[in-house]
């Protein structure tokens, strides 16, 4: 692992406020390694077998019914750390994560995580933080699902993965940005050309390109 992928870990909130020596220790055993797009990192019902952290490219979080129907449910993206709710629980995966583009990543293993949490029991906290953050960030979906027009869902799930990726161009098609919003594909095309129209976003093939944060923001 080089300066520069430890620059990109430590864009991520969490892992920026955790302490010097939880993260020396997190990292000590963290090995690189790469996928290509499609490939399987885990699927449904998987054994744990740690944690891992996106340096770069896009990984889709996913799951599929008896009919083979897939239902995205969000995109992991540069600098996030995923992977930790087995930890907790010493369940098995609960969704299946496929490499949505080429991908590097750093894999801290379940022995390393078992060996590091029984010698410094403490760090079950920042854990903890960890996964408390993504179940804010659930009922926070929950709510929008709720109490949010179409548009707005769309808007904010765009300007979501934007500001989580630090990225502008989304490899997104518009069916998977209808898995993630529950809305029906001709509904997300619609939404898409209105904001193309009002000069928000920008749409090629598979990809949504945000021309204007600010207008996004205040669409949400």
């Amino acid at each position: 692992m080089n300066e520069q992928d430890l620059s990109i870990i430590n864009h991520d909130k969490w892992f920026k406020n955790r302490s010097q020596e939880f993260k020396q220790h997190l990292l000590k055993n963290a090995k690189l390694i790469t996928c290509n797009a499609g490939d399987a990192l885990f699927l449904r019902g998987d054994e744990n077998t740690g944690l891992y952290c996106v340096i770069s490219g896009v990984l889709r979080v996913s799951g599929v019914n008896k009919q083979g129907k897939e239902a995205v449910l969000s995109f992991v993206t540069s600098a996030m750390w995923f992977g930790e709710v087995a930890l907790f629980d010493g369940g098995k995966r609960t969704h299946d994560v496929y490499a949505h583009t080429s991908v590097r990543l750093i894999h801290v293993s379940e022995r390393a995580l078992t060996q590091l949490l029984n010698e410094h029991p403490i760090y079950w906290h920042d854990f903890g933080v960890l996964l408390t953050e993504k179940v804010r960030s659930l009922f926070d979906s929950l709510e929008d699902h709720a109490l949010l027009t179409a548009k707005q869902k769309v808007s904010k799930r765009l300007y979501m993965l934007c500001h989580s990726s630090g990225q502008t161009r989304l490899p997104l098609s518009q069916q998977q940005l209808a898995d993630m919003t529950y809305l029906t594909r001709q509904t997300v095309n619609q939404i898409l050309q209105s904001l193309q129209t009002e000069s928000v976003i920008s749409l090629k093939y598979q990809i949504v390109e945000i021309e204007n944060l600010d207008k996004l923001l205040a669409q949400c």
